[in-house]
């Protein structure tokens, strides 16, 4: 039987691209291993007796002696809303029939699952979305190691402390703004519950550092880079102290994701080891409980204390408050990554497209909250699908980043979220957005007195994302039987996978060279008709008119209802 290594608990503490962003994230969409193959999985003899419920109500019971014949009952209704499946109590991860035959229980309670808008099979299905394979599953209540790595600096256990207090502590209590966990819990309302299981002593290394940082990808046969062998050494050496299969949430033969935090500083000049990335290990030469090594994240412990870094190295790095003891903004945004997110930002201007979020959202320039396609991609969020052929066009919506509502308007009926469409939400600075403002005031006084004197001198508004998320089965030259990416990114194509539709040209400010978006993108006045079929400044992809236009017909910070124009 194997030892357990001791974590650090939350019990003790209760007594590559700098311009914006902290963080880069090496081939996030690359799905070119192929998956472990499992052990044959034999069925139980048992009886299984299953109770469903419908809220807290029985809906039906009933007992199988033939797990090869088990089959879910007929779906349940409920006025207004779309049944999305079986799940367990409190869990929003769709379950399938193999989920249950193979389980040794004899008993199991299941809850129905409800959405308000259309449930996308290829999002919400078994074990999440596409963008959840082999990374960290954005349902449920996955495990995540974090590794204290020592690269020769300082150590000390309140370092352990404040790496757990960035990953695990309580919401606005120690940390100012929010930890990992209690980001992500806010963020999916509910239905992502990380634990972060934060290694008490530090990891050494077999060689000195400078061994790893100066090591030479291509000449590993497994194109590893240094943090890879870091990686892969903490595998091995803990193999025997650690059961690895705990940390596989899914089930899909892959250590879901670990965390590295090492005790040097930053580089602010190379960035390609010194810095906080996402990347995976290609090494598939042993498995490990079962399972093979794969996604992780490396990154400073110095970026819990960003504000100290920017005074020190006299940078100003982010657009957010850094005005925080314990800051886990860098740490948010790699686990985005983890999960399968990319950034929004350009990273190359000559091959990139003009436009984007101009900093407005997590993934962009690690503030506020993530934004309307990133929780639909990881099955968050439940839209409203409205395209020309629907018989209602008018929705009454609250603050995205505390309901989740959103309106998905597409010109066809699509079927996949893996298409073009536009996102329309209430925004606000509330919620996750309330510490950091993504999209705030002008900084210019005239702006500020033109918009008082107009009455839109406001922080909230209806904010419209024009969405290309259709995705490529090929890659270097080569066609796969699977999508390996997204045809489009917001870094190094002309055509964007996210762009915001602005109200007004003014909507961008340079602020210490970086553009920033501020409230005059937002659509604020009721009660006229926003003309997009018109824009000369917005196209759809294949460069045809925008095929709707919408009208705001009530607007405050609390809620409001948009109608849909064809």
């Amino acid at each position: 039987m194997k030892r357990y290594v001791k974590y650090f608990s939350m019990c003790i503490l209760c007594g590559l691209i700098f311009i914006l962003s902290s963080c880069t994230y090496i081939n996030s969409l690359m799905r070119i291993a192929s998956g472990a193959n499992s052990s044959t999985k034999i069925l139980p003899k048992t009886e299984l007796k299953i109770n469903y419920y419908v809220d807290d109500t029985l809906y039906k019971n009933e007992t199988t002696t033939d797990r090869n014949t088990f089959s879910f009952p007929e779906n349940p209704t409920k006025d207004g809303l779309n049944f999305g499946g079986w799940t367990y109590k409190d869990s929003y991860q769709t379950l399938s029939v193999d989920d249950i035959i193979y389980k040794n229980d004899t008993e199991l309670d299941l809850y129905a699952y409800f959405s308000k808008g259309k449930h996308f099979s290829d999002n919400l299905s078994y074990n999440g979305p596409y963008l959840s394979k082999y990374n960290l599953p954005s349902l449920g209540s996955p495990k995540v190691l974090v590794v204290p790595v020592d690269l020769g600096g300082d150590k000390s256990e309140q370092m352990i402390k404040d790496i757990n207090t960035a990953f695990n502590g309580e919401s606005d209590i120690l940390t100012g703004f929010e930890s990992v966990s209690s980001y992500y819990k806010k963020s999916s309302n509910g239905r992502l519950n990380l634990s972060f299981e934060v290694l008490e002593d530090w990891f050494k290394p077999s060689k000195d550092v400078s061994y790893y940082q100066n090591y030479d990808a291509t000449k590993d046969k497994y194109y590893e880079t240094g943090s890879g062998l870091i990686f892969n050494e903490f595998i091995a050496a803990y193999d025997e102290k650690i059961d690895f299969s705990e940390y596989d949430y899914d089930k899909d033969g892959y250590i879901d994701s670990v965390w590295m935090i090492y005790n040097v500083e930053p580089s602010f000049s190379d960035t390609t080891f010194y810095w906080a990335y996402v990347t995976f290990s290609q090494n598939t030469s042993k498995k490990y409980d079962g399972c093979l090594p794969r996604n992780y994240a490396f990154a400073s412990y110095y970026f819990i204390k960003e504000r100290a870094l920017a005074e020190k190295y006299h940078r100003d790095l982010e657009v957010y408050n850094l005005d925080l003891d314990i800051d886990a903004h860098t740490y948010i945004h790699e686990t985005g990554h983890l999960l399968g997110l990319n950034d929004f930002y350009d990273s190359d201007t000559s091959k990139g497209g003009t436009g984007g979020l101009y900093s407005a959202g997590m993934m962009d320039a690690n503030q506020g909250d993530l934004n309307t396609i990133d929780k639909l991609l990881l099955g968050w969020i439940d839209p409203y699908v409205v395209h020309t052929n629907s018989e209602t066009l008018t929705y009454t919506i609250n603050p995205f980043t505390e309901s989740g509502d959103v309106i998905l308007v597409s010109k066809n009926n699509i079927n996949s979220i893996y298409d073009e469409y536009f996102l329309i939400e209430l925004y606000t600075n509330t919620g996750l957005n309330a510490h950091d403002r993504p999209i705030d005031y002008p900084t210019s006084a005239f702006s500020i007195m033109e918009q008082k004197h107009n009455n839109l001198y406001k922080d909230y508004g209806i904010r419209v994302l024009h969405i290309n998320s259709n995705m490529t089965y090929e890659y270097d030259g080569k066609t796969y039987s699977m999508p390996m990416m997204f045809l489009y990114n917001n870094s190094t194509t002309r055509n964007l996978f996210v762009d915001t539709i602005v109200n007004s040209s003014k909507a961008y400010e340079t602020v210490s060279n970086k553009k920033i978006i501020n409230n005059y993108a937002l659509f604020m006045k009721t009660g006229e008709e926003i003309n997009l079929k018109n824009s000369s400044a917005y196209r759809m992809t294949n460069n045809s008119s925008i095929f709707f236009n919408f009208k705001i017909d009530s607007l405050s910070n609390t809620q409001a209802t948009v109608s849909i124009i064809f």
